[in-house]
Parts: structure tokens; C-alpha cells; sequence
């Protein structure tokens, strides 16, 4: 045996993961983990929503027409009068109508099963560009002295709480919305304004029935611009300002939660 082969990497037994497998880890088993439980809770989600579709596309099964009209014209039950040729002549094609909906209805069931569970194997297996966008996160999170492991490691999490619908902090999901909205509006003050809208005013008005819109500007004469916008909670980010739109179109200042921007 060469002298390469005979390297600790290539001997029988032991774990392989130094030198060039360096922070490789070895698979473990998921047989009754949570990628399982996760794909098959999403599975059902799906398979009737697949279902759904696949039953109104499937040629609907006909009642065959053609085998009642030759019972009917053949008299085949006529000797017990026409109600009873009637029902006679049915029974034959009632059968072969059930006989072939119900294999319709196995399909339609089957198939989509098959395409939920797919999908959901799809959307259980992070995909390349997920995992760079949770580097870049992880990344973000972290302290900017934060070493490889530290990121691989917070990047590992990410992924997974996004795959079993763990969630941040509010408080690092504000930062997270306030660093993009920065990039967006160019300055901190109306960054500010509008993820404090976002992610504090925004839910509370859900909870109540009411509907967040956006941002909204002033004219020139000081009156906000209203065309084109429809009934609702708007804020003005430039004046640190949240209004309402009424069902009238009129304008009106909701000073309790303009004090939310306030904070």
C-alpha cells in the first residue's frame, strides 16, 4: 500500500474530518427528527391545496351515456314496465360511472400527494442563495472581530430557525429593518420613522382591524399628497408624523401614534 494511503484520513474507523474535512461534521441520522416532522406537517398543508388543483383540472368522469341508451333500446328490462327499464338500464352504467370516479379520485389524491411532498422536501433543504443570505445576517448579528467558526456557527442557526419558523428578537429584527431602510432613505432620522412604523405601529394596527399603507409626502403648500392613495395609516417620514386617510379622503393626524416615533 502506498505511503498516501496509508495517511490517518484514509484509515478505517475513525472520524475523517481533519486536515482538508476540517469543520465537516459528521451526518447524523433524521429518521424521526425534525426534517422529517417538518416535511411531513408541510406535506399536509399542501396536498389539498394540490388537490384542489388537480381535481379541477382532471377531466370529470361522464356517466356513460351511450351503454343506458342501448339498454333502454334493447327492452333489456322492459318486461316489468318503464320505470323498471329505467332503473334496470342504469344499474350497468351507475356501476362503471362509480367504478371510474372513484379511480379518478384516487389519482387526484395520489398525484397530489406526490407534489405536496415534494415541494415540501423542495423548501426543507436550504438552497444556496439562502444560505449566503443567512451568512450575510449571521454576519450582521455579530461583532465585526467575530471569527469563521462564530459565523459559520450563527449562520448554521439562522438556517435553522428560518426552517422551523423560529424568529429574531424584536429587537434585532428592528436593527435588521432599520439598516435596510438607511440604505433605502439615505438618512437616519427617516429610517427611523419609517421602521418604527414598520415594525411597531404596522402590527398594532392589524391587531385592531386597521390598515397600514406607507409613506406619504407633503405638496409644496403643506397639505399631503393624497392622490392616488387609498384609505389609511400612512407616515410622513420626513416630519416624524403618522396620519390617517379616511373613507372621505380626508386627512388626519393620529397623535398617539405619532408619539411612538417619538421614543
Amino acid at each position: 500500500m502506498s505511503r498516501t494511503l496509508k495517511r490517518p484520513m484514509f484509515r478505517r474507523g475513525g472520524s475523517t474530518n481533519n486536515g482538508i474535512m476540517t469543520g465537516i461534521v459528521d451526518r447524523t441520522k433524521k429518521e424521526n427528527g425534525d426534517f422529517v416532522t417538518n416535511v411531513g406537517k408541510r406535506t399536509d398543508v399542501l396536498a389539498p391545496e394540490f388537490e384542489t388543483i388537480l381535481d379541477k383540472y382532471t377531466p370529470k368522469t361522464r356517466l356513460p351515456i351511450g351503454q343506458l341508451g342501448l339498454n333502454l333500446a334493447s327492452g333489456k328490462f322492459a318486461g316489468d314496465g318503464f320505470l323498471q327499464n329505467l332503473v334496470g338500464s342504469l344499474q350497468d352504467p351507475y356501476a362503471q360511472f362509480t367504478k371510474a370516479d372513484d379511480a379518478r379520485k384516487a389519482a387526484v389524491r395520489t398525484g397530489a400527494a406526490k407534489l405536496a411532498l415534494g415541494q415540501a422536501m423542495k423548501e426543507a433543504q436550504p438552497s444556496k442563495q439562502s444560505i449566503l443570505a443567512a451568512e450575510k445576517k449571521a454576519k450582521f448579528l455579530l461583532p465585526p472581530n467575530a471569527s469563521a467558526a462564530e459565523i459559520r456557527a450563527k449562520t448554521a442557526e439562522i438556517i435553522q430557525a428560518e426552517m422551523t419558523g423560529k424568529t429574531f428578537s424584536d429587537t434585532a429584527n428592528f436593527r435588521r429593518a432599520y439598516e435596510f431602510n438607511k440604505g433605502q432613505e439615505g438618512k437616519a432620522y427617516k429610517a427611523y420613522n419609517l421602521t418604527v412604523f414598520e415594525e411597531i405601529i404596522s402590527p398594532k394596527l392589524r391587531s385592531t382591524g386597521e390598515t397600514p399603507k406607507g409613506k406619504i409626502k407633503k405638496n409644496k403648500d403643506g397639505s399631503y399628497k393624497t392622490e392616488r392613495k387609498t384609505p389609511g395609516v400612512y407616515v410622513d417620514t420626513e416630519d416624524g408624523v403618522v396620519i390617517e386617510i379616511t373613507n372621505e379622503l380626508k386627512v388626519v393626524e393620529r397623535p398617539e401614534l405619532t408619539a411612538l416615533l417619538k421614543k
